[in-house]
């Protein structure tokens, strides 16, 4: 399968998705949703509690968030200072309802949004810090990715890769398979092996629930 063919399925499977993916973030559900997300997907808010520690302070910064979706990451580093946040995402239906949240929320001479794959998404501009959380599960070339990451971010980069090995797993590809939504996983010596390709040498490799996340220091 082309890196061509898996983006189109993968654009396709999260513009559909894109509602009850955003619902994770929600607090008004029902009991068995707030299960069923705490147990299967709570890593999804725990890596943005995360994202947000490494990060801080964010005072005054910029960020780009690649694979943004529905624009969570964003409003969270602006809500802690950051000047200027840029969410790219190439599901448009993803752009929509962060569309929607950042009108809704009063942020938008913060935050902007954009329909696009990264890097051409991004325009050429730079960015103290760069996050692609949740992102690379789905990325066939993730070292042509982390490159560009590193070519526009001076100072931090946040990254989260999933476990190849994790008691969830085999469900969540059962999952997949049959949306027809690629998936991709990782090991500690294939993410370090993709560093290294991507020209990243100094970083920390953090063990975290069902991810691996990578905190990359460019200064």
């Amino acid at each position: 399968m082309s890196v061509e063919t898996i983006g189109r399925k993968v654009q396709a499977h999260f513009h559909a998705d894109a509602q009850r993916f955003d619902a994770i973030y929600e607090e008004e559900k029902s009991a068995f949703a707030r299960f069923v997300d705490n147990v299967w997907r709570g890593v999804v808010k725990r890596r943005l509690d995360l994202a947000l520690q490494v990060l801080d302070p964010l005072a005054g910064k910029t960020v780009i968030d690649v694979g943004c979706g529905s624009g969570r990451y964003c409003f969270a580093y602006a809500e802690k200072g950051a000047k200027r946040v840029l969410g790219v995402d190439f599901a448009e239906g993803m752009i929509d309802l962060a569309n929607q949240h950042n009108r809704k929320l009063a942020l938008t001479a913060q935050c902007e949004f954009r329909t696009g794959a990264f890097p051409a998404a991004a325009g050429g501009e730079k960015f103290d810090a760069s996050t692609a959380m949740g992102f690379f599960d789905y990325i066939a070339d993730p070292v042509y990715i982390i490159s560009e990451m590193r070519k526009v971010t001076r100072e931090t980069m946040v990254m989260s890769f999933p476990k190849r090995w994790e008691w969830r797993i085999p469900i969540r590809r059962l999952r997949f398979l049959k949306s027809g939504c690629p998936l991709f996983l990782y090991t500690e010596k294939s993410i370090r092996k993709i560093m290294a390709e991507a020209g990243v040498t100094r970083y920390e490799l953090i063990n975290f629930d069902r991810d691996y996340v990578v905190v990359a220091h460019l200064k």
